[in-house]
């Protein structure tokens, strides 16, 4: 009878093992991580329907690693976007030279020239920032009000606070385990709770759903706009189990917001669709 029960035991054991997945990740010194974010964009407001498309792409060089922390350093790689409002077709892409002339340009322009510098611990938390980039958000924020939803993939990083790569809590997680997230900066307010679907010998998925508050005022060619916003989101994330790096991110979201500018209101509703793809080159 034990002959019988100490393999059932062991492979229990071996089981309860891989539905385990550690929160910490692991970088290489010298590897370039790309993240690419597709969005589509549907904004309802008094200008009517204003569809949009956009994507951006960055590359995450990894400097220096040790157990205490890893290096990395955020360059602009691809900015792209389409959008049609009252009658009118605009886009502009930043590997076309003759779409950076010209207003719509500039600000693509800028956002291609910067690079941001940071650390994360194991877990993927911000550390440190090297270099504290206004100027890039100050362009996102352009570009925010010339396309609302744009600056969705335009992260900046910030001392204390998650960095795209940190996605798990400060533990070991098992399938079926949930957990919440909370981030306050500069006025925007967002919570996110996750839930464990399923651990496989090579991947972690998550489902999440997401809500948040934000008050920004936002500066692009000379106007001033007060902005407030409500937004709920929901997707899945995909984490390679090896490593604990992002694979793939989806969301859908709902955000209602209003823009004062020069004593005037705006009202508007913007639905977007976001693919994050994440490979190691």
């Amino acid at each position: 009878m034990k002959k019988f029960f100490l393999p059932l035991l062991t492979l229990a054991a071996l089981a309860s093992q891989a539905q385990k997945a550690s929160n910490k990740l692991t970088f290489q010194k010298g590897q370039t991580i790309e993240v690419t974010t597709n969005l589509n964009i549907n904004t309802q407001s008094m200008m009517g329907e204003i569809p949009a498309s956009v994507v951006m792409t960055d590359t995450y060089l990894v400097g220096e690693t040790t157990a205490d922390g890893t290096q990395l350093i955020k360059t602009p790689k691809k900015v792209k976007f389409s959008v049609s409002a009252m009658g009118q077709d605009m886009s502009a892409d930043s590997d076309n030279p003759k779409d950076l002339e010209g207003r719509l340009g500039e600000p693509i322009k800028e956002i291609m020239k910067q690079k941001q510098e940071f650390s994360v611990d194991a877990t993927g938390k911000v550390t440190k920032v090297k270099t504290d980039d206004k100027k890039k958000k100050e362009d996102a924020g352009m570009m925010g009000m010339m396309m609302p939803g744009m600056n969705t993939g335009a992260t900046v990083a910030v001392a204390g606070q998650p960095s795209l790569f940190k996605i798990l809590p400060d533990r070991e997680v098992s399938k079926g385990d949930t957990w919440t997230d909370s981030v306050n900066v500069e006025g925007n307010k967002t919570k996110t709770v996750y839930t464990v679907k399923d651990i496989t010998d090579k991947e972690i998925i998550l489902d999440y759903t997401g809500d948040g508050t934000s008050k920004t005022t936002q500066s692009a060619m000379g106007m001033s706009a007060d902005v407030s916003a409500t937004t709920k989101n929901s997707g899945t994330v995909t984490l390679d189990k090896t490593t604990g790096l992002l694979k793939q991110k989806t969301m859908t979201a709902a955000t209602e917001s209003n823009m004062t500018m020069n004593g005037n209101d705006m009202s508007s509703t913007t639905k977007i669709t976001a693919v994050t793809t994440v490979k190691v080159l």
